[in-house]
């Protein structure tokens, strides 16, 4: 199992390196199986993840995450969400905009499953300011 995870992590970092994230991202989209199925190993792929190198691949390890029944250190994964919104490459994840409003509607969901949905807005409005191509695209120019 650990040559499937190695392999993983090693096709991330070689698209990645290529510059090939409209690739990345279909590989990851056809990967997000396997990546749940490994989702206790998760935690060990994210820590060889670069976050601006690397930032498909850790969305969608973190997309997983939140997708999980049984989310067992939730404080952990809420810091690893802010810490992704904050220093993502924007550019990269432009190429996979269907898996970053997935996050981040897994995020907002889990807020509210936990009562506390007021401690979103700040990092929900960072990560809308991050995916914009300029900062007066606004939703009826994206639409």
């Amino acid at each position: 199992m650990a040559s499937a995870l190695e392999q993983f992590v090693n096709t991330v970092r070689t698209l990645s390196a290529q510059g090939n994230f409209a690739q990345l991202s279909e590989y990851l989209n056809k990967s997000s199986d396997f990546v749940a199925r490994n989702a206790q190993h998760m935690h060990n792929v994210l820590a060889t993840l670069d976050l601006q190198q690397h930032p498909l691949g850790i969305m969608t390890i973190l997309c997983v995450k939140f997708s999980l029944p049984n989310i067992t250190d939730y404080d952990t994964l809420h810091t690893q969400f802010h810490e992704f919104i904050a220093g993502c490459n924007g550019e990269q994840v432009r190429f996979a905009t269907d898996s970053y409003a997935k996050l981040c509607h897994l995020y907002t969901q889990s807020l509210v499953e936990k009562k506390q949905p007021l401690c979103g807005i700040d990092v929900l409005c960072r990560a809308i300011r991050k995916i914009q191509l300029f900062p007066s695209q606004d939703r009826k120019s994206v639409v």
